[in-house]
């Protein structure tokens, strides 16, 4: 049974390793895309989307390479559990709100699609990794 386990837990690892570096790829190659342009208006759909992907690869190559600890895991798993309800909210939040506030702009969703949901999980996933620390040192 410790057997199956393991090889699972490895096999999870090198996946995880495996999407890592695709998200880490594709967020090199957005940012490489579009760091040339300027301006507050070009920069504020790319940045979030770069920092989602960005953040999403960092918790791979977390549990790629200390997943095998117990405490390493359980601090993943709220750190995603954390990004994904901010970010839910977030979303939520950009997607209906301006079309509650604006019903007759046909971009309104977007607000919420390609800033405010990714923006809301990588604060809500940093978020939870420094409640977890606080709560350790206290």
């Amino acid at each position: 049974m410790a057997d199956a386990l393991s090889t699972n837990l490895v096999a999870s690892r090198v996946g995880s390793a495996a999407v890592g570096s695709v998200l880490a790829y594709g967020a090199l190659w957005l940012c490489l895309k579009n760091f040339g342009q300027t301006g507050i208006k070009a920069w504020i759909f790319w940045v979030p989307v770069t920092l989602l992907l960005v953040t999403i690869s960092a918790l791979c190559w977390w549990f790629t390479l200390r997943g095998h600890y117990p405490e390493s895991r359980a601090a993943i798993h709220e750190s995603w559990r954390g990004g994904w309800l901010v970010g839910g909210v977030g979303f939520a939040l950009g997607f209906i709100g301006p079309l509650v506030i604006w019903p007759d702009a046909n971009l309104g969703p977007l607000l919420g699609i390609l800033f405010t949901g990714p923006a809301g999980f990588v604060l809500g996933a940093l978020g939870a990794v420094l409640l977890r620390k606080v709560r350790a040192s206290a």
